[in-house]
This record gives structure tokens, sequence and C-alpha cells, in this order.
């Protein structure tokens, strides 16, 4: 008899752990240095920073929790500040700027909806 093979293994992914958050952000860092790169090289529209948008909140909700919540709320304010000062650069070209805008987008979104999170753990303690 032969054991049937699982189709998906990313069901067996633990979204409590504290460290996979983190790097599902790091992976959404990346695909938005992809998608900044795409948008200058191929002159994409503002599509694309809706897509963005969306998968900043997506990353928010899914998997960032309130126990660590405090700890990406000041790498992420840090890194959206220190990206969108860089953009603000004239000295910068302009597939650059939207590198740095492209992480803004990303890290914006889903670090209102970790605040949210964090605000309403402490309000319901």
């Amino acid at each position: 008899m032969v054991k049937s093979r699982e189709l998906f293994a990313f069901t067996k992914l633990d979204l409590t752990d504290k460290k996979t958050g983190f790097s599902i952000i790091l992976i959404g860092i990346l695909l938005a240095f992809l998608v900044g790169w795409g948008a200058s090289i191929f002159n994409w529209g503002s599509t694309w920073v809706w897509w963005l948008l969306v998968l900043g909140v997506v990353a928010g909700i899914l998997n960032i929790f309130h126990e660590e919540g405090v700890l990406f709320l000041v790498a992420v304010l840090t890194l959206t500040l220190k990206f969108f000062l860089l953009a603000s650069l004239p000295i910068f070209p302009h597939w650059a700027v939207n590198l740095f805008m492209a992480v803004v987008y990303l890290l914006a979104p889903a670090s209102i909806v970790v605040c949210l999170k964090v605000l309403y753990a402490l309000a319901t303690r």
C-alpha cells in the first residue's frame, strides 16, 4: 500500500510561533523590493501600491500577535521612517525611490493593524 503524499506542506506551519510572523514580514519586504523594482522598470501605474497596502494589512492581521507587537512596532516604525526619509532625499534616482516607498507601503498598514491589536490587548486586560 502506498502512502498518500500531502499536497500542501505549508499547512503544517505554526503561525503562533513568534519567529514566523517576523519571517513573513521579511519575505514581504523582499516582495516589496521586487514590486518596486518592477514598477520602475516596466512603468506600472499606481495599482502596485494598492497590492502592497493589502499585503501589509494581511501580514499585520495574520502573522503578528500582541505578545511581540511592541517589538514589531519599534522595528517597523524605525524602518518606515528611515525609508521615507531616504526616499525624500533628492540624491537618489527614481528606481531607488520606488524601492524605498514600496517598503513603506508594505510596512505602514502592517504597523497600523498591529498597533490596533496591541491597543485592544491592553484594553481587554
